[in-house]
């Protein structure tokens, strides 16, 4: 069965939200961490761990909506 452009477009979609917010707050979680056991409460490595997560969302949500985008050609 064939789902329609717009369906896979969505689902890509929700799955690039969650996976943003996933990677954002275990990149924050992590960050926090480091920050408690190494650097006595500095909050840079809050923002970088954030900024990895992000980044490494945004790489895949990248990849799955150029899929999206080309799999006519296919």
């Amino acid at each position: 069965m064939s789902t329609s452009p717009e369906d896979r477009l969505r689902e890509s979609l929700n799955r690039c939200l969650s996976d943003s917010l996933v990677k954002g707050f275990g990149g924050l979680v992590i960050g926090g961490v480091v920050t408690v056991l190494f650097f006595r409460r500095r909050i840079f490595p809050v923002w970088l761990g954030t900024g990895f997560g992000m980044g490494m969302a945004y790489r895949g949500c990248e990849k799955e909506l150029n899929d999206v985008k080309y799999a006519h050609r296919k």
